[in-house]
């Protein structure tokens, strides 16, 4: 069986000169963006073309880069400046707004609507959520003890994180409603959330205690526990919510979690450690990207390993474009 999924690997040296972009740029399935890091400006890349097709200038390094399809725009963040700069991918001229901020953004996530932002600030254990196209603060929250990233509800009324020094998952509304839910012991690693497709199951790997938990997210309650190879990552989900990925990161291994049952369906034991899992939105197969470099493709349904590829240098992100085709 061959794999649908072509790879593209861009690499950009520090010494590379790419041409500035002066075009509408708003195809998402086509272009990928990322900062150049220590350099003022976002580097694009045409998929299609499987090139580096220019980059937009700032006048700021930028830290984090997101994408919004509602906004047609491009987010990122300067922490130094204190700022947001909102780059309009349908202008031809791709125009450049500041937007101001009262604190430091160290780290920025998007809702799923596009047109709100998490901005959290960790010296203060602040947390923010701006509607950037309203230019208005819909929440603002202090005592945020975040170690890892947040996970937003569906509809972006809620945002989910956890908290290792009391081994607790946290949630909190726009109206200011907080919620705790303990899991592990103070101390222990807690993952990321992850939610379900249809925003109704939340879950997080318990990394110090080897088990997946499953959070009823309308009642933030415990569902099940389910135990799995040892150290397990952030869960993966796939785009019509059958099965959840969880990478081991001390037994090399791959685990599917179906999420009808809440039981684990296998196993794929791996040359190295697994560092990203991807499945895209036709679910067939899924990508697994190693330290070592690695690509691997597995069936979803069964879990054999379908082909592998070797990248020859270790990946720091991936992703698989909306249209299925392409893992960058």
């Amino acid at each position: 069986m061959k794999c649908v999924v072509q790879i593209v690997l861009v690499v950009v040296a520090s010494a590379f000169s790419v041409t500035a972009l002066s075009a509408s740029f708003d195809d998402g399935s086509r272009y990928a963006f990322s900062g150049s890091n220590g350099e003022k400006r976002v580097v694009a890349f045409d998929l299609r073309e499987q090139e580096v097709a220019g980059h937009i200038a700032l006048d700021a390094r930028p830290d984090q880069v997101l994408a919004s399809d509602s906004l047609d725009a491009l987010i990122v963040s300067h922490r130094a400046a204190r700022r947001l700069t909102l780059v309009d991918l349908a202008d031809v001229k791709l125009g450049k707004v500041d937007y101001a901020l009262e604190m430091s953004p160290d780290y920025i996530s998007l809702s799923p609507l596009g047109d709100s932002v998490a901005i959290y600030e960790t010296k203060n254990n602040h947390l923010e959520v701006h509607n950037v196209k309203r230019r208005a603060v819909l929440l603002s929250a202090d005592n945020v003890n975040m170690n890892s990233e947040f996970t937003f509800s569906p509809d972006g009324s809620s945002l989910y994180w956890p908290d290792n020094k009391t081994g607790s998952m946290h949630s909190i509304d726009l109206w200011s409603n907080r919620e705790m839910l303990k899991l592990a012991e103070p101390g222990e690693e807690l993952s990321a959330l992850s939610r379900s497709a249809d925003g109704l199951l939340g879950f997080v790997s318990g990394t110090s205690t080897d088990e997946v938990f499953v959070i009823n997210l309308s009642d933030f309650s415990l569902l099940a526990s389910i135990k799995v190879p040892p150290a397990p990552d952030r869960p993966w989900g796939t785009a019509d919510g059958r099965f959840m990925f969880v990478a081991g990161r001390s037994s090399n291994t791959v685990s599917a979690i179906a999420t009808d049952n809440l039981r684990l369906q296998y196993s794929v034991r791996l040359e190295d450690r697994p560092l990203s899992i991807h499945s895209g939105w036709l679910d067939t197969v899924a990508a697994i990207t190693t330290e070592s470099g690695n690509v691997i493709f597995i069936d979803v349904e069964s879990g054999k390993v379908l082909e592998q590829y070797q990248l020859n240098q270790r990946p720091l992100e991936a992703i698989v474009t909306s249209d299925s085709k392409t893992l960058a």
